[in-house]
């Protein structure tokens, strides 16, 4: 839950003046107060800002108090008007000021034509309305505005403004102060601002850069700062939700005549404290509250609930309505109140029960500086209740919160505890809620042998995520409540309908919240592709940015929390799915499980998300980049079924695993016939499509693709990329590209551009085009194996590997076919380091033929004969026919690339295992004779040193990671662009040998086949 900002004064416009004064508009928000500057002819001619919309040529602030309060604020702006889009920005101003107790008197608005000559707005063009607070609350603002409709304006102008606020009559007689932020929403070749208070008044200062210049006038002070911003502040990239986490920092200025916090609490409470005066009402109506309980903390509970929850809030901050609250007496006859009221009313009820209770101002959106006392920032009320030496702060706004509970932006905040007789000091609010904080999700379904899936569902909230819900909730008539939970349970991602919905009343908050229904969803999402996803909401874990992944900062996380999504599915007689594996990932700040059972025909799986910590340490981001990994993972897997489809009976319900990624077109009849059967399978439609044109049948693939495209509503992307593959095949070029380009889109992380790339590659065709695609698909996969951590390597992480292999030799074929045979040899050579598959051996082996490095192609060659990975018949030929005239170049040594060689590395296969096999310079007390350790390795580009992470084994080996990370490994990487090879290797050691010896394992070994992931998954609802 993001900080809740004050009011709006101003249009967006003019975010350029963020003040804040205690004797002029008292609550302006320092984000959105503003007054238009301008800008010099001179300034609208400088290049340099030729692309602006407009640019300030002046902001001039003036601020003068007197010791009593009372002062002025002048502003003088000018503002060169480069287009059509500042004209309507700058068009009409509108200026805010608190008609009580200050005027505002607009000076001129005019403007300055091109030719010299000047327009003046005059007085008739502004208007004094009520402003949009005061129509919403006009008993609680006296808050007014002057529109100004500047006129005969157009772009080329120079808008000159002179406004000026006069205080008649201090909010706090004898007392100011004043927050500005600069302007940096754009260029500004001059602001000033200039503070003009009494010389022997002790007023406190508080300011970050520029500083000011200082000089006494006579019996005056005068602080002056100037600035200049010549850009536009660029935004970080940091979200909000770290970034303001504790608050936004205080306004660049501030000024403050209070000289403590006790001066600033004793003036409020000199406001509030008569107004909470217990009156006989008052004294009635708690009496008769608190009958029966015995207890003070149940006489508060009471007090509370009822304050609480019977008083309509209205939504004024701090000081828009002035600082004095209405009498108790007042708010409980009205039913309403602002803040201060709510708490005014709360205490008077409490001192009739003889409980002490006390304002605290509080701050929703700035971090308050302790050093620096003024009320300025102070933007809400709530109250405290002395617990022995600590506090019971309770805000009774929130109408339906559970007893304790502060909204996310009031907890861990300092705040102005107003306690005359104790000391007035700021006191942190607490920084996690008093009561549990979690979440629970109950489903209990069962799908029938049509997909259509029927459910239970009931969740449960208790802390944060309650409050939300009991207020939308009890905003809503109960009669639209189902209307209410279906939108609820679609924003989670469930599409079919709920009924019969049942939901705890929201004013009982003394129980955690929960909402119950039933769920019925036809044509449950890839039933007839046989797998679903698992049926939960989503957990929401922010992701990180490459600018959050890279800050030493701590992370927030919020108040501690835990996650419980418990479901069970019920499958029809004859179908059972694949269990999946159990997910489990623990650190210090949160644990994530996923753990699944099946009985029967009933698959029960319960994923727990729990929180620890407030904040992460920084150096464990990556940690936490991890874990979000992880949960996202699995969120997205399918769940694979067997059964008895009515789609599939042709072939006994599951179709063999090499009828899709067998290469005989002997397939052909059978998936002919499972088509036919399961005519919306993908996956059979791609295949036969792919068989076809291998057959030379690519006119047919062509015509069973369209079929399938136009009985599609909406088209896979996948779909039109075989299609353009089959036309390719024709080959008819030209209706193939289109095809591709429907396909791709702009999604980086498409599998298709790698595919539709080689595609092109293979065909000779669109080179440029090819080399775009792959090129992105590189970029995408290199940035995705950035984020593999080696302590929590998973076995997608590997397979990442294999994929990584595919990309960067697809580049350097399509570089290769383009004859730029260096840069092929660059990727083609990283490639073969990582996979040492036919194809890719077969591709390098042609390019180090065409720059003459004979050796070690036959070096390449030779292996990928014998390679784990052999490859189609016509790959196999390939190599074979290469062999016989590269044999003369084999030689014992050629092409190994650094790795270690032997005199038998003749041998095909010898040579691909001496590949894998290095020597590491580690000596250590052995426990055995012999013994093994398994490691991790990962290897990336740009960094000095590589990592080595122990997975299990010989103890005593733990100490070998420092060597590991020292060794020269065999992996290249073609160009500049982050990337991380992982590999495992096992490590082994003998005290008959001075060196220990490094296997890699081959990356189809790690890379164990996960279930597939959907891009962006549907629950099954």
């Amino acid at each position: 839950m993001g900080p809740r900002f004050p009011v709006a004064l101003c249009f967006a416009a003019f975010v350029l003046f963020p003040t804040r004064v205690g004797a002029a508009p008292a609550q302006e928000s320092p984000a959105k107060s503003a007054v238009p500057t301008t800008t010099s002819a001179k300034a609208s001619e400088n290049d340099s800002n030729s692309s602006e919309a407009y640019v300030f040529d002046l902001i001039q602030t003036r601020i003068a108090f007197e010791a009593d309060g009372k002062g002025y604020r002048d502003l003088v702006a000018r503002v060169s008007i480069k287009s059509e889009s500042a004209v309507r920005e700058f068009g009409l101003l509108t200026y805010p000021f608190a008609s009580s107790f200050e005027s505002l008197e607009v000076i001129y608005a005019r403007v300055r034509k091109p030719d010299g000559s000047i327009v003046e707005t005059p007085a008739s063009d502004i208007q004094e309305l009520d402003s949009a607070v005061s129509r919403e609350a006009p008993m609680y603002t006296d808050q007014r505005e002057k529109h100004i409709a500047i006129k005969s304006f157009s772009a080329g102008d120079v808008l000159e403004l002179h406004i000026r606020w006069t205080i008649h009559e201090p909010i706090a007689p004898g007392h100011f102060w004043f927050d500005h932020n600069f302007f940096r929403e754009g260029v500004c070749l001059k602001e000033t601002l200039e503070i003009d208070v009494p010389r022997d008044l002790p007023v406190r200062l508080r300011n970050s850069d520029p500083q000011p210049s200082v000089r006494d006038d006579g019996a005056r002070r005068v602080y002056t700062f100037e600035k200049v911003n010549l850009k536009k502040r660029e935004e970080s990239k940091t979200p909000a939700w770290e970034k303001n986490y504790r608050g936004i920092p205080p306004p660049d200025v501030q000024v403050s005549s209070f000289s403590s916090w006790k001066e600033a609490g004793d003036w409020f409470d000199a406001l509030a404290k008569p107004k909470a005066a217990v009156t006989a009402e008052i004294r009635s109506k708690a009496e008769e509250l608190t009958k029966g309980k015995t207890t003070d903390e149940e006489k508060i509970r009471a007090l509370y609930d009822f304050v609480s929850s019977r008083f309509r809030y209205i939504g004024i901050d701090l000081g828009l309505s002035r600082y004095t609250p209405h009498s108790a007496a007042e708010v409980l006859v009205n039913r309403y109140g602002d803040c201060k009221d709510k708490h005014t009313l709360f205490a008077a009820l409490l001192q009739a029960v003889n409980v002490a209770a006390y304002p605290v101002l509080i701050s929703s959106s700035y971090r308050i500086d302790p050093s620096f006392p003024s009320p300025s920032l102070f933007d809400h009320v709530i109250t405290a209740i002395p617990q022995g030496e600590s506090f019971v702060f309770l805000d009774t706004t929130s109408e339906v919160a559970p007893f304790g509970l502060l909204v996310r932006n009031l907890r861990d905040r300092q705040a102005l505890t107003v306690l005359p007789s104790q000391g007035t000091r700021l006191i942190a609010t607490p920084a996690n809620p008093p009561l549990p904080n979690y979440e629970v999700f109950h489903i209990d379904s069962s799908i029938d042998t049509k997909g259509t899936l029927d459910a239970k569902m009931k969740l449960e909230e208790r802390g944060d995520g309650e409050l939300a819900l009991r207020l939308v909730y009890r905003a809503t008539p109960q009669n639209n409540w189902q209307e209410l939970t279906q939108k609820i349970v679609g924003g989670m991602g469930f599409g079919g309908t709920v009924s019969n919905v049942s939901v705890e009343q929201p004013e009982d908050t003394a129980q955690p919240f929960w909402i119950s229904f039933t769920y019925h969803r036809v044509d449950l999402p890839d039933w007839k592709n046989h797998r679903i996803v698992f049926p939960a909401p989503p957990i929401f874990i922010q992701e990180l940015n490459e600018e959050q992944k890279l800050s030493k900062d701590p992370l927030p996380l919020g108040s501690p929390q835990e996650v419980t999504y418990e479901s069970t599915v019920k499958f029809p007689k004859g179908f059972s799915p694949l269990l999946p594996q159990k997910v489990e990932r623990k650190y210090d700040f949160a644990e994530f499980s996923a753990t699944y059972s099946l009985k029967e025909d009933t698959l029960h799986g319960t994923l727990h998300f729990k929180t620890m910590l407030n904040e992460i340490p920084g150096t464990d981001r990556s940690k936490f980049s991890s874990l979000a990994k992880a949960i996202e993972d699995t969120e997205r897997s399918y769940i694979f079924l067997k059964g008895d489809f009515l789609s599939t009976g042709i072939l006994g319900g599951v179709i063999p695993p090499a009828m899709f990624f067998g290469n005989s077109t002997a397939a052909i009849p059978q998936l002919e016939q499972a088509l036919e059967a399961d005519p919306d399978n993908d996956a059979l439609l791609i295949r036969l499509s792919s068989l076809y044109c291998e057959d030379g049948r690519a006119s047919e693939a062509v015509a069973l693709l369209k079929k399938a495209i136009d009985a599609h509503p909406d088209v896979p992307e996948h779909l039109h990329v075989a299609l353009g593959k089959a036309y390719l095949r024709i080959p008819d070029v030209e209706k193939a590209m289109p095809e591709f380009k429907q396909g791709l889109g702009n999604d980086d992380e498409n599998s298709g551009l790698n595919e539709v790339a080689y595609a092109l590659a293979e065909a000779k065709v669109h080179l440029s085009e090819a080399l775009e695609y792959s090129s992105r698909a590189v970029k995408g996969l290199s940035e995705k194996t950035m984020d593999i951590r080696p302590e929590d390597a998973e076995p997608s992480d590997f397979s990442l590997m294999l994929q990584l292999a595919a990309n960067w030799d697809t580049l350097g074929w399509i570089k290769f076919r383009a004859s730029d045979f260096p840069g092929a040899e660059k990727y083609l050579q990283a490639a073969w380091e990582i996979v040492q598959g036919a194809v890719i051996g077969e591709h390098l082996v042609e390019t180090y033929e065409k720059l003459g490095k004979k050796e070690k192609a036959a070096a390449i060659c030779n292996m990928a004969l014998s390679s784990y990975l052999p490859g189609d018949p016509a790959t196999h030929e390939k190599l074979s026919g290469e062999m016989t005239h590269l044999r003369p170049f084999l030689t014992n040594t050629s092409g190994l690339s650094g790795a270690s060689r032997s005199a038998h590395s003749v041998d095909g296969g010898v040579a691909l295992s001496d590949m894998r096999n290095l020597q590491v310079p580690f000596r250590t007390k052995l426990q055995a004779n012999f013994v093994t350790g398994n490691f991790l390795i990962c290897v990336s580009n740009g960094l000095k040193s590589n990592d080595a992470v122990f997975l299990s084994g010989a103890e005593e080996l733990r100490g070998a990671i420092a060597a590991l990370a020292a060794l020269k490994y065999p992996q290249s990487f073609p160009d500049d662009t982050p990337a991380r090879v992982i590999r495992k290797a096992i490590l082994s050691c003998s005290i008959y040998s001075k060196n220990c010896t490094l296997v890699l394992m081959v990356p189809t070994d790690a890379a164990v086949p996960v279930p597939l992931r959907v891009p962006a998954p549907t629950n099954p609802g």
